[in-house]
């Protein structure tokens, strides 16, 4: 969309998402200053330690003196990934709302073909997400979480992408439901979009509101670069947003979405009551066991240097000079008294063995805290092993799992799910006919456990009253069906349908009828082809294409 408003025009009308940003900003600094506490004792490049937004800036990140922190935060942003976004599994369900069901009328029949319709829609937006780069980036966003506690997502058609801590701001309601979020991103003037350039030089100095800073240092040219403001609002059961620069709208940067589909999507570790933040798994669960190790390891390396470091020393008074020792080649003669010398050793065995001990006892805590035990050698990654990991991770880090569950799986799903509907890759619902209840978390991954359920009725049925009974009380046809959709397979092409097994049975009986008259009636033609004739009506009807409705 071509910028076209005149210079007066375009002054009209102020936008304040810069001002709302420096104000916002004071809530967030706290937990941004305790954020760069953590990210400097596990990984230091994740949180920058100046206030620069742009992307390419060159900075010194502190080397911790102990690296269990970054292992430990790595493995647990690994097993967190595998839970909540599991790699050619099913971590998500669409099921239909049984009150709607009863309330519609709809009968069995539609529901099994409706059931199978969801069942090819959830593994048409799976394949979509394998497809994506999107778990890679999800990564990114688990480390922030449980280094600095908040990320914001943004979730299009083009892929995902993660803003961090120390670039956005968010504001929520008591509920902890988003009210509105401010992302601030840095900008060279060279790649900015030419509808901005536009807009930058029909000011009257056109480097006005434009920051200048050293590209390098020891450099004397200097780059031009651009604060964008990204304002996002959630009222009224919609989110809309749009892009400002220099308290100036940028046009066609304008859009709005349902809340339920919305492509923002800000995530917390934690939930605190009325904080508009959340608070870090490393700052709640291993920051004063990081501090202490940290101290410890340092000691412990410094009393190492010193302990390893081979001095000699000579009576100042004896015959024997340090320079003759020092400049004498091996295998020399020296005059002197071995008496003279004596090599220096420190006495620091016992003190290093006591911070060694305290260490060790610190660094185990540390592995239970970030799950560094157990660690997996399968080759693949089961269904019932993500349950497990996802139980172990809900049980082991206090709820984490299921506020991330409602807070990003939920979400993330509609979103691929609406991007998906848009493009016209799956069907829309319709929700005029059916209510589509989506679930996630494990309830959606224990879905091997209706196939378990599934099973053993079948089983324990055949079992009670027989395999006469099971052939008559259970339809065939719908338990495939069942299994099928309880395992995630989809059964077109794969199994045949009623009328194919209605025109293969039609097939058998009209054989038999045609064996049975060569066998007794050879010697009468006129029942030979009767039986022949009726044979080619049952093939002709067949080959004929079924009637259009």
């Amino acid at each position: 969309m071509a910028y076209s408003k005149s210079k007066k025009a375009s002054k009209q009308t102020e936008f304040y998402a810069a001002k709302i940003y420096e104000s916002l900003s004071l809530e967030r600094n706290y937990y941004l200053d305790r954020a760069r506490s953590c990210s400097r004792l596990t990984i230091p490049y994740l949180i920058k330690d100046s206030d620069d937004l742009s992307s390419d800036s060159k900075e010194d990140y502190p080397v911790p003196w102990n690296g269990i922190g970054a292992r430990g935060v790595l493995n647990l942003a690994s097993r967190m990934l595998l839970a909540l976004l599991p790699p050619t599994q099913q971590f998500f369900r669409f099921s239909l709302d049984e009150g709607q069901l009863a309330k519609e009328g709809v009968t069995p029949e539609q529901r099994s073909e409706t059931e199978e319709a969801l069942s090819k829609i959830e593994r048409m937006v799976l394949r979509e997400i394998e497809a994506s780069n999107d778990r890679t980036v999800f990564h990114e966003a688990l480390l922030h979480l449980l280094v600095s506690g908040n990320a914001l997502l943004y979730v299009s058609s083009e892929g995902l992408r993660v803003f961090h801590l120390n670039k956005f701001v968010v504001q929520r309601d008591p509920m902890g439901n988003p009210l509105q979020a401010v992302v601030a991103e840095e900008m060279a003037y060279e790649v900015l979009p030419d509808v901005v350039k536009q807009m930058l030089s029909e000011e009257d100095d056109e480097l006005k509101g434009i920051e200048s800073q050293e590209q390098l240092p020891g450099k004397a040219n200097r780059e031009k670069r651009c604060r964008i403001y990204t304002h996002i609002k959630w009222e009224g059961g919609k989110v809309s947003w749009h892009q400002e620069a220099k308290n100036r709208l940028i046009p066609g940067t304008e859009g709005r979405s349902p809340v339920d589909v919305s492509p923002w999507i800000p995530l917390r570790m934690t939930k605190i009551d009325g904080a508009s933040y959340g608070v870090s798994y490393v700052e709640s669960a291993a920051l004063a066991d990081l501090q202490t190790v940290e101290a410890l390891q340092q000691a412990v390396a410094e009393s190492a240097l010193a302990s390893s470091k081979i001095l000699f020393l000579t009576k100042p008074s004896g015959v024997t000079k340090a320079a003759d020792l020092a400049k004498a080649p091996n295998g020399s003669f020296v005059t002197g008294d071995p008496n003279d010398v004596l090599a220096l050793q420190v006495q620091k065995s016992q003190d290093m063995s006591v911070a060694m001990q305290a260490k060790q006892q610190i660094e185990a805590r540390l592995s239970q805290a970030f799950m560094l035990s157990n660690p997996r050698d399968a080759e693949r990654v089961t269904a019932e092993e993500i349950r497990l990991q996802a139980l172990e991770i809900e049980n082991s880090l206090g709820s984490i799992y299921s506020i991330l569950t409602s807070e990003f799986q939920y979400p993330y799903v509609s979103r691929k799910l609406n991007i998906l509907e848009r493009e016209g890759k799956v069907p829309k619902m319709d929700e005029n006919y059916v209510k589509v209840v989506m679930t996630v978390g494990l309830a959606a991954i224990g879905r091997g456990n209706d196939l378990e359920q599934l099973v053993r009725f079948v089983q324990t049925l055949g079992q009670t009253m027989g395999p006469e009974a099971l052939a008559q009380y259970v339809k065939p046809s719908e338990m495939i069906k069942r299994l099928a959709y309880s395992m995630g397979i989809d059964i077109v092409g794969l199994v045949k349908s009623e009328q194919e097994l209605m025109q293969e049975m039609q097939q058998q009986q009209q054989q038999a009828l045609m064996a049975q008259a060569m066998q007794g009636g050879m010697a009468d033609p006129q029942k030979l082809a009767n039986a022949a004739q009726t044979q080619q009506d049952m093939q002709m009807a067949q080959d004929q294409p079924p009637e259009q409705p």
